[in-house]
């Protein structure tokens, strides 16, 4: 009976998962499986049967289905595993940061990897959900973060994480970190001037150390191509500057309506490095052109809203600080990508979430879409409570 009660249990709660945040993080993850197809396939060789087309779709498919599961797995643990114990899940992030330090594997200029075999681990990605349950964590026992020693608190623990980031060096996922920790600083009642500091030195950050050399070699030639572009001429076409190049050309060349799925000029003749992975979004806007791109980022958008409406029906403050800053995360990320991607912010290496090819990326927004679902289906956990 026991048993047959707790089954029952958990399927009513699996009943609760909140489908205005799972469908369309599905339909993104759709999405991301059709436009790698398209951008790793050359349908006219394929056609003619002088090429096959690559099995990134087929391995990005195999990804949102483990994805889904530590989703379905993270929406069933009892609250109090995550929040009671949020400093263990931030042992684990640093403990993994510090690993790739040390055993981690150099790719495109940043040591961010760890290699298991054929398999790639990038630590960077999973942190970023770490982060908010380790902030959140902290940020529910104080009811004001009003003070200059509760707000230095909070800075030393996403330190904590930035610290070993920016060592390998990751500007990109630094520059998601600082909206993340500012927004759920801010919901929790963060001093005003604390936070426009923060923020100052948010964007500050890249700009300072460009300025004062902290930069590696590529680093310092992705902003010199970054500011040349600002003046209406990216610099060294044919070199640094040519993947922002390419880029703009697909989106530029996508017009109103797009050349048709599997039609893009720039992917289909690869032209566009990375175009199935950083750069999905200008292959999509290529091919889908401005209709299809609205229709996209209002699938995009509409998820992050729905979040936020999760965040706002509960009452516990270490769930409204963690909802916060998953939205937070989903949209910073997704604006820097497409930012970059649009030549408005310097290449960063940062992936489109839920959409760009990449194991690590997957399990990053799934297990934060875990812990979003954990919190909208904690008033059915209380009725069940209630009734047994």
């Amino acid at each position: 009976m026991r048993l047959a009660g707790a089954v029952k249990h958990k399927a009513s709660l699996l009943r609760a998962l909140p489908l205005g945040v799972v469908v369309p993080a599905l339909m993104l993850c759709a999405v991301g499986i059709a436009f790698i197809y398209s951008a790793s396939t050359d349908f006219e060789l394929v056609g003619e049967g002088l090429s096959q087309a690559r099995d990134y779709h087929v391995r990005q498919a195999g990804f949102v289905l483990f994805g889904v599961l530590l989703m379905l797995f993270i929406a069933l643990l009892p609250p109090r595993w995550i929040s009671g114990y949020w400093y263990l899940w931030m042992g684990a992030g640093l403990a993994m940061l510090l690993a790739v330090l040390v055993f981690g594997r150099t790719v495109n200029g940043a040591k961010s990897w760890i290699m298991f075999g054929p398999f790639g681990l990038q630590p960077s990605e999973l942190c970023k959900p770490l982060l908010v349950v380790a902030l959140a964590g902290y940020l529910r026992y104080h009811r004001s973060i009003d003070s200059l020693r509760a707000f230095a608190a909070c800075l030393v623990i996403a330190g904590a994480f930035l610290l070993p980031i920016m060592l390998q060096p990751d500007l990109g996922t630094t520059m998601v970190f600082i909206p993340v920790v500012a927004s759920m600083i801010w919901v929790a009642g963060g001093n005003k001037v604390y936070l426009g500091s923060l923020g100052a030195c948010g964007v500050a950050l890249i700009p300072g150390a460009y300025l004062m050399g902290l930069l590696k070699e590529h680093q310092m030639k992705r902003i010199e191509v970054y500011l040349s572009g600002l003046s209406g001429e990216v610099s060294d076409r044919t070199g640094d500057g040519y993947q922002i190049l390419q880029s703009m050309t697909a989106i530029g060349s996508g017009g109103f309506s797009g050349q048709g799925y599997g039609m893009g000029t720039q992917s289909q003749l690869a032209f566009l490095p990375e175009r199935h992975n950083d750069f999905i979004f200008a292959v999509i806007s290529q091919e889908v052109g401005l209709v299809g791109v609205c229709m996209f980022m209002g699938i995009l958008f509409f998820m992050v809203i729905r979040i936020m409406r999760v965040a706002g029906g509960t009452r516990d403050p270490f769930s409204r600080l963690v909802v916060i800053g998953v939205a937070a995360m989903f949209f910073a990320q997704s604006a820097i990508n497409i930012g970059v991607v649009s030549g408005m912010l310097p290449v960063t290496g940062i992936t489109l979430p839920l959409v760009s090819y990449g194991g690590s990326s997957l399990l990053s927004g799934f297990l934060a879409l875990g812990l979003v679902c954990n919190v909208a289906m904690q008033p059915v956990r209380m009725m069940g409570k209630a009734t047994f």
